[in-house]
């Protein structure tokens, strides 16, 4: 038995103009209650965004996200940055606004200023992240080192910012 070929079928190509496709079989999945758009994407690079916490996801791997998408979470009057939900964070209130952001280098942006910040120390032991720990006598001189070493753009690549995927959302 032979098929018919579908892409010539009249009311096919009206329902696939309709829908935005360029050509059969092209579509661009996108739903902006779950993706992060182009104009928040980079929002979030150059001037941060102030939400309440618990806008954030809390993904299964411990860390924090928008949408699909990993974050640093700070607070404006903080000296360091969060990228773990570690107990700091944990105990913040719910409603409580926070910074977030996911510029890669540099200062972590407050609106139109940008705040040099240090990595919570906490939250790299929670991730065990390069061996980090700083409860074992033989690897403190190396975590201490790893702190003011830290790369958020290598952190990143190793904890992919966007898209995140298969990690469902825990429970808070």
């Amino acid at each position: 038995m032979k098929l018919p070929n579908f892409t010539e079928f009249e009311p096919f190509k009206v329902l696939r103009l309709k829908m935005g496709a360029r050509k059969a079989g092209h579509f661009e999945l996108f739903n902006p209650d779950k993706h992060l758009t182009g104009k928040e994407r980079s929002e979030l690079d150059q001037q941060g965004k102030q939400l309440p916490l618990h806008r954030l996801k809390h993904f299964a791997d411990a860390t924090w996200g928008l949408k699909n998408t990993r974050i640093a979470v700070y607070l404006e009057a903080a000296t360091d940055y969060h990228l773990a939900q570690c107990p700091l964070t944990q105990s913040w209130a719910n409603n409580q606004m926070v910074w977030v952001s996911t510029r890669r280098t540099g200062d972590l942006p407050l609106g139109n200023e940008s705040s040099s910040r240090q990595i919570c120390a906490e939250c790299l032991q929670l991730l065990n992240y390069k061996g980090f720990d700083l409860q074992k006598n033989r690897k403190i001189a190396y975590s201490k080192n790893l702190i003011k070493t830290f790369s958020r753009e290598e952190f990143f690549r190793v904890y992919t910012l966007y898209p995140v995927q298969g990690l469902a959302e825990k429970l808070a």
